[in-house]
């Protein structure tokens, strides 16, 4: 920092900054804020938008929800074009092809997002889809992760998880930029993730949320996003004080997994506008607990055995031989099963007995009926019952509270509406009052990422509600230091993320340090990240050579935290210092210290002296990285000058030790199958970009088919129209007619499959038809008030004319007489002149006569004169009027001639240019005469005014002679005041 009275900062470095940040701030002020709830089953969206309240994204079916289902289906340009890309369904539309096409049909890809292969959840989810081919995607580490290969695209290269989810992010976003309009934009999302996710599985999210072009501004877990949308609701009285916290739990079943978090509900002081305090609601995360596959699927899946068991006891069944393994093994009889069984479970929830019927099930000749009563279903959900309790249990224990202290457990997701699941928590909380559905069970999660995004974007302005998370799992720091494996323990489950911590390392030589994850109830420990500096050796020798430090004064220290982002540990950032006794001359260290004011002092320079206070020197000097490329090994100064009470320093006294601290360049790496896969990812954001020219081709195709096809029932509605036909031959109409025919059986043939090229053709023939017809009888029936339009301009052209004619002839006229009249006043003037009288001088003006001065006579007023028309203005119309006049009695007797089905002789159009220039002409000659009388306007002349105000001046020099009885004297003496003063 310069020394107070020597430097002074400029304001000009940061304008460039300056006009950037408005830049940007414009830029994202008509920007949209999305929460996206991604579920296992469903997917819900909700926007936030300037100038409105959050709402629920709509799907295309006007739906607030969307099935989280991606498909495949064969596209019509694949019937010629083998490199075509299939026709990519969402939602509903894919469940309603999933039987027909299972083997492309991609449901509950959550569950996938981040696993190898040799994951248990993999297996489990292979063996309910079984017609879906898979294949291993290498990652960067050597694992592999899930992926497909579909027999729609017609590739052999595999899809990852990733890319799909990014294709279902997609069509969210799409959705939501409906809802938005043009005049907005979405780009920046929140998305939630359950609290057991690795951070494998958020890298992967993460990932999937890039592809699909969203700015992520960060990830919430579910049970925050719900506690979130609660407090939102929630008034916190500003006022008072002490206010006790509330403590809640969010018990969320949904159809992939259950999980329930405790969280802390109350009022955190805070500094707030002109430095007062003022208390806001915080949400903090204490605990959770969950289990992985209890949720609505493994529901299904009891449903699902049930109906394979029943269908195989039928008489039919045992007739045909078919076994329940080879139903599990077919594809289409699975994918009808489920789509039925979560019928038949979402009924029980509110009814005692439910049904699904099967017609050709497995077996074009066999039918099936299923019946299910509740009571049964809860039979075989028996040890589905048992685990309802102990993701409470776990999160309670985790936060290290009670249900005493808890004052509600709030349900969310759709299975807590099952009546069993509402009995099992209303038994485990001990009190049925404390479960609460105070909540939308199905949104609230949506809502409350939508609010985070807001929050979080610099388009908004929300209202402040500070949240705080947990880390879920334990994070491990290792490293290699003096040939030894080192490992420390850096955040425990409960650990909250944001808060950073110094961690001090022994080491001065360049190491890789590697963090782990180890979940609570997963004995796994899994490498996520490594982090490798570039130049810690380079600047240990550089503080050793340069500065003197021994090796053992090296500190190097790390800041470390968990990203608020992610969750994830993340380093901030690192450097290596020590504490220098004694510096070298003609260092780097001595020209900043000059610079700064702090050098040593010159030959036959003073010290400085101010009432025997001095500048301590007590600095701490930070050299940037000396391997970055951006440094060329200057040394930047930490601290400030102070001023010290002790007495002037000496010049030889030996400088006071300072901490020299050199940052350390960090390069991470992620590590396991949330990696993503830098080789394929090129391959993979080309095909997006193809499947998106695919999808919008296929939509312009199916638009022009629409058009094609309305135009010919169009075009036949012609045909029956006695207009039409007035302006039409029979040929003509006979040749539509074929035409018409023959592209009708086109349509519905060969045109099924045609390309979009081959529509606009049809479409352009059929209209060469009808188009030249259909402009006829416009003719005909617009040209009588055209030509009429035309007429009534002609006659006003010729009116202007005999005005023009006559005003000329006048003029004329009164130029004759004003000659003859001159002549005569000359004559008379000359006669009439006689010599003045002898006392005429020594008569005064009459003060009131009309000839006296200041008075205005007739002549100091301007006349206005008329305009002439000159034979240029009449020779102007007459040409127009006569060209117009000539062209329509000649295209008028050429269109008598003329059938109504031939083509017009003369076009509406050329009539309404002929009046308009007939028009215009009348026009100008018009305003010439308007523009004359406004320049002419009446003006007082000059000299009436100049007589006024010399009057008014003389009158003012009187009265004040008057005043000053010897006015010489008085005069004198003013004007000779007036000079000193100047």
């Amino acid at each position: 920092m310069p020394v107070p009275g020597r430097r002074k900062g400029s304001f000009l470095p940061l304008l460039p900054l300056l006009v950037i940040f408005i830049l940007s701030v414009g830029a994202n002020a008509a920007a949209a804020a999305l929460g996206i709830d991604f579920g296992t089953e469903y997917i819900k969206a909700a926007i936030a938008k300037p100038g409105s309240p959050i709402e629920i994204v709509l799907t295309k079916d006007s739906k607030r929800k969307e099935a989280a289902v991606l498909g495949f289906k064969p596209s019509r340009a694949q019937a010629n074009d083998k490199d075509a890309y299939p026709e990519r369904l969402y939602g509903g539309d894919a469940l309603a092809v999933a039987a027909r096409y299972p083997a492309d049909t991609y449901p509950n890809l959550k569950t996938l997002l981040g696993l190898a292969v040799e994951d248990e959840s993999v297996a489990g989810f292979s063996s309910r889809y079984p017609s879906l081919q898979t294949q291993p995607i290498s990652r960067e580490d050597g694992r592999s992760t899930f992926g497909f290969i579909s027999s729609n695209l017609r590739r052999s290269e595999p899809l990852m998880v990733e890319e799909l989810v990014a294709m279902q992010l997609q069509n969210i976003k799409a959705n939501a930029e409906a809802a938005v309009g043009k005049s907005n934009f979405v780009a920046d999302a929140v998305i939630t993730y359950p609290a057991f996710y690795t951070a494998e599985e958020k890298k992967a999210l993460e990932l999937a949320a890039d592809l699909a072009g969203l700015r992520l501004l960060g990830l919430i877990s579910d049970g925050q996003a719900v506690g979130l949308n609660y407090a939102t609701t929630r008034t916190l009285d500003s006022k008072k004080k002490d206010i006790e916290p509330e403590y809640h739990v969010v018990y969320d079943m949904g159809a992939g997994s259950t999980t329930a978090t405790v969280f802390k509900l109350y009022g955190k002081t805070v500094k707030g506008p002109g430095r007062k305090n003022q208390t806001v609601p915080e949400v903090q995360v204490l605990g959770v607990g969950y289990d992985r596959q209890l949720g609505g699927e493994a529901l299904n899946d009891l449903i699902v055995q049930d109906m394979i068991g029943k269908f195989v006891e039928t008489s039919k069944a045992k007739a045909l031989s078919i076994s329940a393994s080879q139903l599990e093994k077919d594809g289409k009889t699975l994918a009808r099963l489920r789509r039925d069984a979560e019928k038949v479970r979402q009924v029980l929830s509110a009814n005692q007995q439910a049904s699904a019927s099967f017609e050709g099930l497995y077996h074009e000749d066999v039918n099936f009926k299923y019946t299910l009563t509740r009571a049964n279903f809860e039979r075989l959900a028996e040890s589905f019952i048992l685990r309802i309790a102990a993701p409470l249990s776990s999160a309670l224990q985790m936060a290290d509270i009670t249900l005493a202290n808890v004052e509600s457990i709030i349900l969310h997701g759709g299975l807590t509406r099952t009546p069993f699941v509402q009995a099992e928590v209303e038994k485990a909380a001990t009190s049925a009052s404390k479960v609460k559905t105070n909540i939308n069970a199905d949104e609230a999660a949506a809502f409350g990422a939508a609010f985070k995004a807001a929050s979080l974007s610099a388009s908004f302005r929300v209202k402040d509600i500070r949240t705080t998370d947990i880390s879920g799992s334990s994070y491990t720091m290792k490293w290699k230091a003096d040939g030894k494996d080192r490992q420390q323990k850096l955040f425990l489950e409960t650990s909250q993320v944001g808060p950073e911590k110094s961690v001090t390392v022994k080491s001065t030589d360049d190491l890789v340090i590697e963090f782990s994850q180890t979940s609570p109830y997963q004995d796994a420990t899994r490498a996520i990240l490594n982090v490798e500096t570039t130049n810690m050796t380079k600047s240990a020798n550089e503080l050793k050579s340069a500065y003197g430090c021994a090796n053992q004064n090296i500190t190097t220290t790390f800041t470390i935290r968990l990203s608020p982002f992610d969750g994830l540990p993340e380093i901030v950032s690192g450097s290596v210092s020590c504490e220098a006794q004694k510096l070298k001359e003609g260092t780097v260290m001595d020209n900043v210290k000059g610079m700064f004011g702090f050098g040593s002092k010159k030959e036959g320079q003073e010290p400085l002296k101010n009432d025997q206070e001095t500048l301590e020197d007590s600095t701490s000097e930070t050299p940037l990285p000396v391997d970055d490329p951006t440094s060329s090994g200057t040394l930047v100064s930490e601290a400030t000058a102070k001023a010290s009470e002790s007495q002037t320093r000496s010049a030889k006294t030996a400088p006071t030790p300072s901490t020299i601290t050199i940052p350390l360049a960090l390069k991470p790496a992620i590590l396991g199958a949330g990696a993503p896969p830098r080789k394929a990812l090129p391959v993979i954001k080309q095909r997006l970009v193809a499947f998106d020219n695919s999808d919008r081709n296929a939509a312009l195709r199916s638009e022009a088919l629409n058009v094609l096809e309305a135009f010919t029932y169009r075009a036949r509605d012609y045909l029956e129209d006695d207009s039409f036909a007035k302006f039409s031959t029979e040929t003509s109409r006979k040749t539509l007619a074929e035409q018409l025919s023959k592209v009708s059986d086109w349509l519905y043939g060969e045109g099924s499959d045609a390309k979009l090229q081959d529509f606009k053709d049809k479409l352009k023939e059929l209209k060469s038809l009808v188009d030249p017809v259909l402009k006829r009888r416009e003719e005909g029936s617009t040209r009588e008030q055209a030509i009429e339009t035309l007429r009534n301009s002609l006659n006003n052209a010729s009116g202007i004319l005999d005005m023009i004619k006559s005003s000329m002839q006048k003029a004329a006229e009164d130029a004759v007489s004003s000659v003859s009249s001159v002549a005569t006043a000359v004559s008379e003037s000359a006669s009439s002149i006689v010599a003045p009288s002898a006392g005429a001088d020594d008569l005064e003006d009459e003060p009131y006569s009309s000839t006296s001065q200041g008075a205005t006579s007739e002549s100091d007023y301007a006349t206005p004169k008329p305009y002439e028309y000159t034979q240029e203005d009449l020779s102007s119309i007459e040409k127009v009027y006569d060209t117009a006049s000539s062209w329509l009695e000649q295209k008028l007797a050429a269109q008598e001639k003329l059938s109504p089905y031939e083509d017009p002789a003369v076009l509406v159009a050329e009539v309404e240019a002929k009046a308009k220039q007939v028009g215009a002409a009348v026009s100008d000659v018009i305003m010439k005469q308007i523009k004359v009388q406004q320049a002419l306007k009446p003006k007082k002349s000059k000299t009436t005014k100049k007589s006024k105000k010399s009057k008014a001046s003389s009158t003012g020099t009187t009265s004040e002679t008057v005043a000053n009885e010897p006015g010489t004297t008085s005069t004198a003496s003013a004007t000779t005041s007036v000079k000193d003063e100047l």
